[in-house]
């Protein structure tokens, strides 16, 4: 049977299922590097943004009507320039289903325009799995340059997307 994927941009009442994934998703980020600020501790410094500031947009993905992750967008009012991937998770056992493929497609398509995201050089898995997601979306050849950031080496990807 097929599994269903849904976005739903979360609300302040769902505060406590994002904030619960989001100390996953941190607690499995550190094995990547010397963890920055947002990563150095469970909580997330930035997640009452989401609920406060224009700009920022939390979404929680949902798989067969339960909860499956989260992505965090913040849009060019927000990073004064593009689009941006700010956090992604599937939760591990939601993973490989095509879970994660279809809900940043989803955002993609909900918000075209000029994209940025980063992720860890150390991560093998998320690495295959942006370049994919990157290639099947871009509207044209996406840009894809090393940097060094505080918590190590990171690949970032800019890229243009379309309705």
């Amino acid at each position: 049977m097929p599994v269903t994927v849904a976005l739903r941009e979360a609300q302040s009442s769902d505060r406590d299922h994002l904030d619960a994934l989001l100390a996953r998703y941190l607690r499995e980020l550190a094995q990547y590097g010397n963890a920055p600020a947002a990563t150095r501790s469970d909580r997330y410094p930035y997640l009452d943004a989401y609920f406060s500031e224009s700009g920022r947009h939390p979404f929680l993905i949902r798989r067969d009507d339960k909860i499956a992750g989260f992505v965090l967008v913040r849009d060019p009012v927000s990073t004064g320039t593009v689009w941006q991937v700010a956090e992604f998770y599937v939760t591990p056992e939601s993973r490989r289903m095509g879970i994660g493929r279809a809900a940043i497609t989803a955002i993609w398509q909900q918000f075209p325009g000029e994209w940025e995201l980063q992720v860890h050089s150390r991560n093998e898995t998320a690495r295959q799995f942006w370049k994919s997601c990157v290639e099947s979306v871009a509207d044209g050849q996406p840009a894809v340059r090393e940097i060094d950031a505080d918590d190590g080496p990171r690949l970032q990807y800019n890229f243009r997307t379309i309705a």
